[in-house]
């Protein structure tokens, strides 16, 4: 039998399983030794050419590839093969038996001379679940590495582990993107009612400033508090302070009821006011003082009740004149037309109604005359009413 028959035997035996790699490496070596060293013992006008002894050279590293396991079960991993491995394919196309074989495997072919062919792959693929060692260590070391204690086994990005970086990765976006959602809405929340309660708050603010505004300007400055209270003086004339500015004018004196009516000193609410409350006597002091006219009048009635509802009646008849708050006093009320010609004040002084009056006709201003008249009144007989 020839060598290369003997070649063709071993090829076979290889890829039926009866030899494994390493014994094929052998018995390879040792049938291409003996041919080599047989020389001329070979068969003479053979067709083939002297064997040529290729040396194995390392291919180059290859990059590392990280595989990732799809979300189904992963179907049952095929045997890996050791990294030295060598697939034989059989020429006649017979043999569709393929093992899975690394990217560094070589690949002999049958019946081409026994020259060893490199192994691109053959368009396959490993498996889904990475890259596993057969018997749980480390695997063989390739052909050209001849110190087998200096080999590690390269390291690879596999296993299941890959999925669960990124589930991680998945998780902590969709963490990050529920935060966010959440910090919008909050801060949504927040300038909504912001507004809300600044815009309510304006609207009380603003209510309760009217409000101030226009009660304040009443009591923008404290209405004094007149004398002290002081026995009642009895009669009418008797309650009026004198002697009055400048000279007696004459219509003063005493009255009742009916002359004063005839003389109009009082008329509308006031004379009904008289009538109801009784009134038994009344008494008029008046002077000229320069161009004002001055007046000070006293009228009893039953009790300080009616007289207090005589002084109402009398401001309800001179409505056509306005509140002066600052000549006034506590319970003595003064009303004032718009030049200040004419003054007037009333009072109650016990169980007497007592006006107060002052007015000009050639146009200047009475206030300074009132004031010192009303004044002096006051201190004579304050009231008792307040």
């Amino acid at each position: 039998m020839s060598w290369q028959d003997e070649l063709q035997k071993l090829d076979a035996e290889l890829a039926s399983g009866r030899v494994s790699a390493d014994e094929y490496r052998q018995r390879r070596d040792a049938i291409l030794a003996g041919n080599t060293g047989a020389g001329a013992g070979a068969p003479a006008g053979g067709s083939f050419p002297p064997p040529v002894r290729w040396q194995a050279v390392p291919p180059p590293e290859p990059e590392k590839t990280q595989y990732i396991a799809p979300v189904q079960p992963p179907a049952q991993a095929q045997p890996q093969q050791n990294s030295d491995k060598t697939q034989v394919v059989s020429v006649n196309g017979g043999g569709q038996q393929q093992q899975q074989q690394n990217p560094d495997a070589t690949q002999v072919v049958p019946g081409s001379g026994g020259f060893p062919q490199p192994n691109y792959g053959g368009g396959q693929f490993p498996q889904a679940g990475g890259w596993q060692q057969q018997g749980g260590g480390a695997g063989a070391p390739p052909p050209w590495v001849t110190d087998q204690d200096s080999y590690s086994t390269p390291s690879w990005n596999q296993g299941p582990e890959v999925f669960d970086s990124a589930a991680e990765s998945s998780g902590k976006g969709k963490k990050i993107i529920g935060i966010v959602i959440v910090v919008l809405l909050v801060v949504g929340l927040g300038v909504a009612g912001f507004f809300f309660f600044t815009s309510k708050k304006d609207n009380e603010a603003q209510t309760p400033t009217n409000q101030t505004s226009t009660s304040a300007t009443p009591t923008s400055k404290p209405v004094p508090e007149p004398p002290a209270q002081k026995p009642d003086a009895g009669a009418t004339a008797d309650s009026i302070f004198s002697p009055l500015p400048g000279t007696e004018r004459p219509g003063g004196g005493q009255f009742d009821l009916a002359r004063m009516a005839a003389q109009k000193l009082m008329t509308g609410k006031t004379t009904e006011a008289l009538n109801a409350g009784a009134m038994t006597e009344a008494t008029l002091s008046t002077t000229i003082d320069g161009k004002n006219t001055v007046s000070i009048m006293a009228m009893s009635v039953a009790d300080q009740t009616a007289a207090g509802k005589v002084v109402a009646a009398y401001f309800q008849d001179q409505a056509a004149l306005k509140e002066n708050k600052d000549l006034g006093y506590k319970g003595v009320k003064v009303v004032t037309d718009p030049a200040k010609k004419v003054m007037r004040a009333a009072y109650v002084y016990y169980n007497k109604a007592v006006i107060v009056e002052v007015f000009t006709s050639d146009g200047g201003s009475v206030e300074e005359s009132f004031k010192e008249l009303l004044k002096n009144q006051l201190e004579f007989a304050p009231p008792t009413v307040r």
